[in-house]
């Protein structure tokens, strides 16, 4: 038997949730990256991401004369950050010593994959600061530094993209609760 909606109920139910603002993303740079910059300092220069995205390929296998749905391999698409640029452009210089540190391209020196990638962590913040999940990113590596748009007619502060290949995430939860703990 169905029941009616009750506005009450619903409230009493949703205490509220996950905010788009409340996340910490602090990007780990390889051991073999020396970027001049605390990674502390830069956590403070995101500006915005979004969480990781995972698909469920989907498998057409004929059954009888009739295409079968079944679910297929993950697959784990490129993982984008925003970052304001600080005073000194330090950040634009962390991320460009890296990406050369993967292809040196003035002496076209490849390094090893295990020289270049770092594990990257995502947390989503319940409104105290606590996290209530996490996202861990395996072998991270820049694949795109995005430009930098320089514009007269403002006074923003200047931004770029880096997008981030992986290899696959993991999420984990908080053990204490949600949003509101």
């Amino acid at each position: 038997m169905a029941t009616g909606f009750n506005l009450e109920d619903f409230k009493a139910k949703f205490k509220g949730g996950a905010r788009q603002n409340l996340f910490l993303f602090n990007p780990m740079f390889p051991q073999s990256v020396s970027t001049g910059m605390n990674t502390d300092e830069m956590q403070y220069l995101v500006r915005a991401t979004s969480l990781p995205e995972t698909t469920s390929e989907e498998v057409l296998v004929n059954w009888q004369g009739y295409d079968f749905k079944m679910a297929g391999k993950y697959t784990f698409t490129d993982f984008t950050c925003t970052f304001n640029v600080d005073m000194n452009s330090k950040i634009i210089h962390a991320f460009d010593k890296w990406m050369n540190h993967i292809h040196n391209v003035t002496t076209n020196e490849y390094k090893a994959p295990n020289e270049y990638m770092a594990d990257q962590y995502l947390k989503l913040l319940g409104y105290t600061g606590n996290v209530i999940s996490e996202y861990k990113l395996f072998s991270a590596w820049p694949k795109t530094m995005g430009a930098i748009t320089l514009d007269y007619a403002t006074s923003d502060v200047a931004q770029f993209d880096v997008t981030f290949s992986y290899q696959y995430h993991t999420i984990t939860s908080s053990q204490t609760g949600g949003a509101n703990s």
